[in-house]
C-alpha cells in the first residue's frame, strides 16, 4: 500500500476518539521498515493531551507503528487517546527520511527516473518497493511506450538499491531492471 493513499485518514484511539489526521511514515534506510507515524492533531486531542497550541499552525506527534491496530476506513490504534501523551513525547526525536522526489540512478550513472512514492506492507511495516517516474529513455530501454500525457510509473522493488543520499543508487544496471519492475501506471509494451 502507497502511505500516500494513508494522508489525512482519521486515527482513532481504542476508545473511539479522534487523534488527528495521517500524515505520513517514518522509517529506517537501513532496514526499510515503517517504525513510527505522524499524526497532524485535533484540536480535541490538543486539549486531551494538555498541549500548548501554537497560534497558526498544528501541532504534529510521532508514534511507534506497532500502536496501529487497523487500517481501514480510519486508522485504529490500541490505545485511547488519553494514553498517547507520553508516547508521543518520546518519539518526537526523529528526522524524517523524505525519498520523494529523489532521483535514481542505475550502475553505470544511468538516470532511471524520480522516487514518487513508496509501497508499505502494513502488516509489517516493512517498505517493500520505491514507486519511480520513469526517465522517458529508461521507460524506453525497459519496453514501455510513453503515453501522450502522462508518464511511466513503476514500482521497483528495495532489494535492488545500493545506496540512499542525495541519489538512490541501484545495485543493477538498466538492463537488469526488466524482470524486476512492476507496471503502477501508464505502462504499455
Amino acid at each position: 500500500m502507497n502511505p500516500n493513499l494513508l494522508k489525512g485518514k482519521k486515527v482513532v484511539g481504542s476508545e473511539g476518539y479522534i487523534l488527528g489526521e495521517f500524515d505520513g511514515l517514518y522509517f529506517d534506510i537501513t532496514t526499510w521498515k515503517a517504525t513510527a507515524f505522524y499524526v497532524g492533531l485535533s484540536d480535541e486531542a490538543i486539549a486531551e493531551l494538555d498541549f500548548k497550541k501554537p497560534f497558526l499552525s498544528k501541532i504534529v506527534i510521532f508514534l511507534p507503528t506497532q500502536l496501529i491496530k487497523a487500517v481501514g476506513d480510519v486508522i485504529t490504534l490500541v490505545e485511547p487517546v488519553r494514553n498517547l501523551k507520553n508516547i508521543a513525547e518520546k518519539e518526537n526525536q526523529l528526522i524524517s527520511t523524505k525519498l520523494e522526489g529523489k532521483k535514481m540512478l542505475g550502475t553505470n550513472g544511468y538516470s532511471i527516473g524520480e522516487v514518487e512514492g513508496l509501497d508499505v506492507d502494513t502488516d509489517n511495516w516493512q517498505v517493500t518497493g520505491l514507486h519511480v517516474i520513469l526517465t522517458d529513455e529508461a521507460a524506453t530501454e525497459l519496453g514501455f511506450k510513453r503515453p501522450l500525457v502522462s508518464k511511466v510509473v513503476v514500482k521497483i522493488p528495495i532489494y535492488a538499491i545500493s545506496t540512499v543520499g542525495n541519489f538512490i543508487t541501484l545495485d543493477k544496471a538498466i538492463e537488469s531492471l526488466k524482470s524486476l519492475v512492476e507496471c503502477i501506471k501508464s505502462c504499455k509494451s
